[in-house]
């Protein structure tokens, strides 16, 4: 391909991959997550946001890194919502262009163009470069790892002493973003010891990250999770972890927008919706299977020049250890494990497919039919993943939680005598979306004290409101669902109930 042919290809990759990731950027309303993102990053101090971060008994405190960048994020750029997301979706273009450079150092231009192409339509990638937590972030920070990490593995580099001090800096950094970085940071290590074998090399690069890094691995070995896992507070739905392991790959290749919604996965129905879905799973297992049986071909096959071959190795071993270390992590957590959690695997999963038909894997006097088939099955997957943004931007059913929308009802129908209870969710979206006067009572509120029942809490927490509007976050998680209504039907009589994605409010009048 003539240079200037190629660098258009390249530049058109990056505009889709901007594209993709600010297009109605603020279409949808900040979610649950997300009001922790703007909870921990409030502060008027970076020393008070570390503060508030480190003493929360639950996941974030073991991603710091996210919130105290969103907190000058913000500071300079406001709080809109388009503003608080353009951070994640700026730095995942970061990636696109981080494991462009990737792949072209290592395996070529081809390659380059693929891998680039796969994490710029990636949907998962996409939908985490639209959501101001921390995921995108953490992609790109591993990919900036992974990027001066191939400069061990590329022959053409001499001096790679500044490329080795990069790598323990953004390692390091990577260690301050999340405990789930140093898995990924783990498995990188272990894999270039087996697949590289030079203890020498192996020291140069894996001395600086251990150094730089060994504040924050003291600080995770140090805290309460450490001694026992399940201490922290994070989403536990008991799952068989089966399940789970099915979840994570088919998020990580093609999001969770490609098939059901997955709101319509939790009741009794859930089987029958995934079978009407049969010929989307049909066609990603076949792509699946075809571009697995490609790759271990490759690997398998002994081949004279070898310098693409130990690279797939690497990226190989990398894929399966850190997939292997986090689910380690989830058994010993017994967290939910969702595609999030395995963020990293898209880097080495992008930069391994098009090994299933490129380079020197082909026959060089004849048609490679195995190559060519995998090659139509990476370009089935760039269509499912075009698809699954597509469903994601413009089907409601695979929307986020509509806080904005329930605010907005709140604030349009609660006259002076009515009042409004937040039960379950994030209280600080109403203050986000301009509601300062709902009333939040978590669930330890409205616990039976004294022989008070739900409703009477309710009625005391309200002043004797004679309207109380009652709203629910994910009410499917919620521990009080099955009685809440019967109870409060002791005082209150049920007039409405209204619905926005993950959201309900009830509003109850009180009898006479």
């Amino acid at each position: 391909m003539k240079q200037s042919k190629y660098y258009f290809v390249v530049f058109i990759i990056i505009i889709i991959s901007i594209f993709l990731r600010f297009c109605l950027l603020q279409n949808q309303s900040l979610w649950f997550d997300e009001g922790w993102s703007l909870a921990l990053s409030d502060a008027t101090t970076v020393q008070e946001n570390l503060f508030k971060i480190i003493n929360r008994e639950a996941g974030d405190k073991y991603q710091p890194l996210y919130y105290l960048v969103l907190f000058y994020w913000r500071s300079v750029f406001g709080d809109s919502e388009f503003a608080i997301r353009s951070l994640s979706a700026l730095l995942g273009v970061g990636s696109v262009i981080a494991i462009f450079f990737t792949s072209l150092g290592v395996y070529g231009k081809k390659h380059a163009l693929w891998s680039s192409m796969i994490v710029g339509v990636s949907s998962f990638c996409v939908f985490y470069s639209q959501d101001a937590r921390p995921y995108s972030l953490l992609i790109f920070i591993a990919s900036l790892q992974i990027y001066f990490f191939s400069h061990s593995i590329n022959e053409n580099k001499s001096n790679k002493i500044i490329s080795q001090v990069l790598f323990g800096i953004f390692t390091a950094i990577g260690s301050f973003g999340s405990i789930l970085t140093i898995m990924f940071s783990s498995a990188l290590c272990f894999s270039h010891a087996i697949v590289y074998r030079n203890f020498k090399e192996w020291l140069k690069w894996w001395i600086p990250p251990v150094i730089f890094s060994s504040p924050m691995i003291w600080f995770y070995l140090s805290s309460p999770a450490a001694s026992d896992p399940t201490a922290t507070t994070v989403t536990r739905s008991g799952l068989p972890i089966i399940q789970n392991i099915m979840f994570v790959i088919y998020g990580i290749l093609v999001g969770t927008s490609y098939g059901p919604p997955l709101e319509q996965l939790r009741d009794d129905k859930k089987i029958k919706i995934l079978l009407s879905y049969w010929p989307h799973f049909l066609i990603l297992i076949t792509v699946i299977t075809v571009i697995v049986i490609a790759l271990l071909r490759s690997l398998l096959k002994q081949q004279k020049r070898k310098r693409y071959q130990r690279a797939d190795y690497l990226f190989t071993s990398l894929l399966v250890t850190s997939f292997l270390l986090n689910f380690l992590f989830a058994l010993a957590t017994k967290i939910n494990w969702l595609p999030r959690h395995s963020f990293y695997l898209c880097i080495p999963v992008a930069i391994l497919i098009p090994s299933a038909f490129l380079h020197n894997y082909q026959r060089q006097n004849k048609l490679d039919i195995v190559a060519q088939v995998a090659k139509l099955a990476t370009v089935f997957l760039v269509i499912m993943n075009v698809y699954s943004n597509f469903q994601y931007y413009s089907n409601p059913a695979y929307a986020k939680d509509d806080y904005r929308s329930a605010v907005h009802y709140i604030l349009q129908h609660r006259d002076k005598s009515a009042k409004s209870v937040l039960l379950f969710g994030q209280p600080r979206l109403f203050q986000y979306y301009g509601d300062s006067s709902t009333i939040y009572a978590p669930e330890y509120v409205l616990e039976t004290v004294n022989g008070k029942n739900k409703a009477e809490k309710v009625s005391t927490i309200t002043k004797n409101a004679d309207t109380v509007f009652v709203i629910v976050n994910r009410e499917f998680l919620w521990k009080l669902k099955d009685v809440f209504k019967t109870e409060m039907s002791n005082l209150y009589n049920l007039e409405d109930e209204t619905n926005w994605p993950y959201m309900k409010i009830y509003r109850f009048t009180r009898k006479k």
